[in-house]
C-alpha cells in the first residue's frame, strides 16, 4: 500500500511549488520495479529511511544475466525527462519526501538554467548546495506533515530571497500553464502571440527555465495525459485515445509511446506493477 499525504506550500511559494507530499509505501515482501519514463514537471526527493535500487536495464527483457543496479542517493533531483531512463526497484518500507515544481518554479527559485536538469537525475547537493543537508536532517527528526511543510518552507523562502527576478518569467509560466492544460500539441508560434513574446524569444527562454522546448514538452505533456488516460480506464482501446488527445492516427501515438518509453504502448504497460492501494491524507489550503 502507498499511503500519500499532500500539503501545499506556503503563499509566497505557491507560483512555484505545486505541493509537498509525504509517502509512505510497503511492497509487502514483493519486487515493485517502477519505470522512469518521459515526464513533465520537475522534482526534489528526500529519502528518509531507505533508497530504491536503480537500474537501466528494461526489465520486461530480463535474462539469467546479472543486471547492474546501484543504489539511488537520498536526495534525487529530478528534471524534466524526455525517455526511458530505467527503472526504480522497490522491495520492502519506503518513507519518502517529495518537493513538486510548477513549470519553471525551480529556475524561479534558484536561478538555475533548466537544461543543465533536464534529461537527468541529479544530486541535490551537486546543483543547490550542501545546505540542502540541514533540510534532510529537518525532515528525518520531523513528527509529523505539518513540521516537515514548516521546515521545508524555510528552506526554500531562504533560497527564493537570495534570487534576483530575472526577465520573461511571467510570460515563460503563462505559456507553460497553457501547455499544460492542453490536450493536444499546441501552434508554438500561436503560443508565442499569446504570451506577449517573439517565438526565438519563447524558445530561448523557454529551455534556459523549463529545460526543454516548448514543442517538446507539448509533446510530453500530451503523452502523460494519454497514458494516465489509459491507466485509468484500461478497457479504452488506442485509437479512441489516439483521436481524443488530437494524434493524426494511431501509429502516431505508437512512435511518441516508442519515443518516451523505448517501447509501444502494450509492451510499455506490460513493465508496470500491478496497481497498488494509494491511500490520499486530507491536503491543507
Amino acid at each position: 500500500m502507498m499511503t500519500i499525504v499532500e500539503h501545499l506550500p506556503a503563499l509566497p511559494l505557491r507560483n512555484f511549488i505545486r505541493c509537498y507530499s509525504l509517502r509512505e509505501l510497503d511492497t509487502e515482501g514483493i519486487d515493485v520495479p517502477r519505470p522512469i519514463h518521459a515526464i513533465d514537471q520537475s522534482f526534489m526527493t528526500f529519502w528518509l529511511n531507505k533508497t530504491p535500487l536503480f537500474s537501466h536495464t528494461p526489465l520486461l527483457y530480463e535474462t539469467n544475466e546479472a543486471i547492474q543496479r546501484v543504489n539511488l542517493n537520498e536526495r534525487p533531483l529530478l528534471g524534466i525527462q524526455t525517455s526511458f531512463k530505467g527503472h526504480l526497484n522497490f522491495n520492502g518500507k519506503y518513507r519518502f519526501f517529495c518537493v513538486e515544481f510548477i513549470a519553471n518554479g525551480f529556475f524561479c527559485i534558484f536561478n538555475i538554467p533548466m537544461c543543465h536538469l533536464s534529461d537527468r537525475l541529479l544530486h541535490c547537493d551537486d546543483v543547490v548546495g550542501r545546505d540542502v543537508q540541514f533540510s534532510q536532517e529537518q525532515l528525518e527528526e520531523s513528527n509529523n506533515m505539518q513540521d516537515m511543510t514548516n521546515a521545508t518552507d524555510q528552506y526554500f523562502l531562504a533560497a527564493l530571497r537570495k534570487n534576483i527576478p530575472k526577465n520573461n518569467i511571467e510570460n515563460i509560466t503563462a505559456a507553460s500553464h497553457l501547455i499544460q492544460n492542453c490536450g493536444e500539441a499546441l501552434n508554438i508560434k500561436l503560443l508565442a502571440n499569446q504570451v506577449n513574446m517573439s517565438l526565438r524569444g519563447l524558445e530561448r527562454h523557454f529551455t534556459e527555465q523549463i529545460g526543454i522546448s516548448p514543442k517538446l514538452l507539448s509533446r510530453v505533456v500530451r503523452f502523460n495525459k494519454v497514458l494516465q488516460s489509459k491507466m485509468t480506464s484500461p478497457d479504452r482501446n488506442w485509437t479512441d485515445i489516439a483521436i481524443n488527445y488530437a494524434y493524426f492516427d494511431q501509429m502516431h501515438l505508437i512512435k511518441d509511446f516508442k519515443t518516451f518509453t523505448g517501447h509501444s504502448p502494450n509492451s510499455f504497460l506490460k513493465q508496470l506493477p500491478a496497481p497498488m492501494r494509494e491511500r490520499f491524507g486530507k491536503e491543507v489550503n
